[in-house]
C-alpha cells in the first residue's frame, strides 16, 4: 500500500489464544497483508499481548483486520489515532497518563504527557520529561531493545528531581527508586505510576 492510500492508523492490542511468540506477529502481519492492511511498530506486553500499529485505506478495512485476527487473539483494545485529541486539563491529562501507564500502554501515556509538557517551564518541565522518558524507555523495552531502554532511563532518572513528592498522583521519589532499580538490576518490570 502506497503512503498516499494509508488514511487510517489504529493501535491494537491483542492477546495471543496460544501464547506470545514470533509466529504470533508474523500470523498477525500475514492476516492484515491479504486485507491491505500494514502492521508496524510490534511491541510485547509483559504477559504476552502483542500492540500494533495498523495502517489501512479506511475504518471498514481495520473492522476487517480485527475480525480476522479475533479468531486467533483477544482484541484488549482498537484505538483510532487519527484527529486531535480532546483538550484535558493539566490534572485530568497526568491522570488518564498514569492509568495507560499502569495498564503497559507506555506510548499513548508518552503521547498524553507530551502535550501537557509543550505547556511548561522550568523545574515542572524538566520532570515532566523524565516522566516522559520513563514511558519512552518501557516502549523501547517492549520492541526488545532493552539497551536502548536502559539509556533511556538514564536520561530519565537525571530528570525525575522534584521539590515535592507528589505530582498530580505520581509519587515522585517512588517513580525514580523505580527507575533507579530497573538500571540497577537491568531487568524490566511493569511498575505502578
Amino acid at each position: 500500500m502506497a503512503p498516499s492510500q494509508i488514511e487510517v492508523r489504529f493501535l491494537v492490542r491483542i492477546a495471543p489464544a496460544s501464547g506470545r511468540g514470533s509466529g504470533f506477529l508474523s500470523t498477525v502481519k500475514s492476516l492484515n497483508s491479504s486485507l491491505g492492511v500494514q502492521t508496524r511498530n510490534p511491541k510485547w506486553t509483559s504477559y504476552g499481548a502483542l500492540e500494533v500499529d495498523l495502517f489501512a485505506r479506511s475504518k471498514n478495512d481495520i473492522q476487517l483486520s480485527l475480525a480476522a485476527l479475533e479468531p486467533i487473539g483477544r482484541i484488549e483494545f482498537a484505538k483510532d489515532l487519527g484527529g486531535a485529541p480532546p483538550y484535558r486539563s493539566k490534572q485530568d491529562a497526568v491522570a488518564e497518563a498514569r492509568a495507560l501507564f499502569n495498564t503497559e500502554r507506555y506510548w499513548e501515556s508518552h503521547e498524553v504527557l507530551e502535550g501537557v509538557w509543550r505547556t511548561l517551564k522550568g523545574e515542572e518541565r524538566l520532570y515532566l520529561q523524565g516522566v516522559i522518558l520513563v514511558c519512552a524507555a518501557f516502549v523501547h523495552h517492549q520492541k526488545g531493545e532493552d539497551d536502548v531502554a536502559v539509556g533511556v532511563l538514564r536520561r530519565a532518572e537525571r530528570q525525575l528531581h522534584l521539590d515535592r513528592t507528589d505530582y498530580y498522583g505520581i509519587d515522585a521519589e517512588r517513580l525514580r527508586a523505580s527507575v533507579l532499580g530497573v538500571i540497577e538490576n537491568r531487568r524490566f518490570k511493569p511498575f505502578r505510576i
